[in-house]
């Protein structure tokens, strides 16, 4: 950044001042000044938008903070999931936001006692939720509210929050706040669904814009920032001229337009995840209703019956590697699905003893997986809640919970399968064999590297839900390499 200190002409500001965030406060404010004009007329108007960017902007010494700037911005993210679609959707099936914004708010205003008001609002939640036939949406206005505040309080607690942090930044030494994603997502949550009703909120707006934008690294001076939007509307010196603000921003343009050459391959990425979404007809980052049986059973060990069949069937298909160590379940790169239409084909024709089934499915849309598994003992669970998410690599994950009464199953089942392979299907298609490594006591399981076809069927049909996860720490299925 370019630093203009005191001497240079037409500044005569004491301390320096950094020219970028000075230009960037005073060109968002004209910019806002025409866009808002009705509520941006008197001296009045313009004392009260200062007095919103300050109030709401932060000291110096938090906007430095990265641990509350990350969680802040993880905060936002969500709100911009959760208005996704809003001006589409029919009115009576949004979720309440003020009352969302009234649950993050006092969370982030730090006016909870934990974990009284957390136990109560999750009873609250699990209460409306369990009514049989009733929707949050057919709820009287204040019953509505309540729920909707219990929701927006829960969400901040949602497991999970320190790793999506790691994932978006892995090394990061960022520690979840759960105080600041509050206010992040409180704060666009009410820009996004309630318009500004004076030249205060429009100050506030900025602020916010401003928050966000200090999360590209680059470092930002706020004090500068505001002398730039002071001068804009005449509450305070005009330090670096007009023109010369204009050159400044062009100048900082093109530094962009020259580094941009230099992310084509990051640019890649994020043109292949747009258009993964556009295939979609779910949205990331939200819970769906879903009606999906889960089985699972342990991969037949090598030497267990069916082995022959098996070894009958990689001969048939011309698979001389890919076979897992010490089980019978083999993979093998498969670009154009053939070879997984040929195994469905053949597993057709071959026959194994009782208590043992074949599976077969595709994985990460370029491999084969086929294989013999365990009918007994095996695992099956009901999931009425999943969602779908993807990080910053663009790598595409399905992670869900089983249902309270099969959390404990599912427990006993990994426990009594640690280091072996299991084979699980949703609705009776196959979809991984994963490696367990652990019990897993939390009921939490993911898939990763479906297709959006996969993930489309998946979701057929499946609403979005207005729900929050348990306030418990959830472990997770570890998928090792399979080579």
């Amino acid at each position: 950044m370019l630093v203009l200190a005191a001497g240079i002409s037409a500044v005569s500001a004491s301390e320096p001042i950094d020219s970028l965030s000075y230009a960037f406060g005073h060109q968002l404010t004209l910019g806002t000044l025409a866009g808002e004009i009705d509520l941006m007329q008197s001296e009045r108007d313009f004392e009260d938008y200062i007095r919103g960017v300050e109030d709401r902007i932060g000291s110096v010494a938090l906007m430095s903070d990265s641990s509350y700037m990350m969680s802040y911005l993880m905060g936002a993210m969500e709100a911009v999931f959760m208005t996704d679609g809003m001006h589409t959707a029919k009115k009576e099936d949004l979720p309440l936001f003020a009352c969302i914004v009234a649950g993050l708010r006092k969370v982030g205003n730090g006016e909870i006692s934990l974990p009284a008001d957390t136990i109560a609002a999750m009873g609250l939640i699990n209460e409306l939720s369990e009514k049989e036939g009733v929707r949050p949406s057919e709820l009287d206005e204040e019953t509505r509210c309540r729920f909707f505040t219990a929701y927006g309080l829960m969400i901040p607690f949602r497991h999970g929050l320190q790793q999506y942090i790691e994932e978006l930044n892995p090394g990061t030494r960022c520690v979840a706040d759960r105080q600041a994603f509050a206010l992040g997502m409180a704060d666009v949550l009410e820009s996004a669904t309630e318009p500004p009703k004076s030249a205060y909120d429009i100050g506030r707006l900025v602020s916010i814009s401003v928050m966000l934008t200090a999360m590209d690294g680059e470092g930002f001076d706020l004090d500068s920032f505001v002398a730039g939007a002071k001068a804009a509307v005449g509450q305070g010196e005009e330090i670096i001229p007009r023109e010369s603000v204009e050159q400044i921003l062009e100048r900082k343009y093109m530094q962009e337009d020259d580094a941009a050459v230099e992310v084509v391959e990051l640019d890649d990425r994020y043109e292949k995840i747009a258009e993964y979404l556009d295939k979609l007809d779910v949205s990331p980052f939200t819970e769906y209703k879903v009606d999906w049986v889960v089985t699972a059973g342990a991969v037949a060990a090598l030497t267990a019956p069916g082995t022959d069949e098996f070894c009958g069937l990689l001969s048939r298909l011309g698979i001389s590697d890919g076979q897992i160590a010490g089980c019978l379940m083999a993979q093998a790169e498969d670009e154009d699905g053939r070879l997984y239409a040929a195994a469905l084909s053949a597993i057709g024709d071959c026959p194994l003893p009782e208590g043992y089934k074949w599976f077969c499915g595709r994985t990460n849309g370029t491999d084969m997986t086929v294989g013999v598994m365990e009918t007994v003992p095996a695992f099956q669970g009901g999931v009425h809640e999943a969602m779908f998410e993807f990080d910053r690599t663009g790598v595409v994950s399905v992670p869900w919970t089983y249902d309270v009464a099969d959390v404990l199953q599912w427990a006993k089942f990994t426990e009594a399968n640690i280091g072996k392979y299991v084979a699980v299907e949703i609705n009776g298609k196959f979809m991984f064999a994963p490696k367990v490594n652990q019990r897993i006591s939390g009921g939490r399981c993911s898939i990763y590297g479906l297709s959006a076809e996969e993930i489309n069927r998946l979701f057929s049909g499946a609403e979005k839900a207005v729900n929050a996860a348990d306030v418990v720490e959830l472990e997770e299925v570890v998928v090792v390499g399979t080579e």
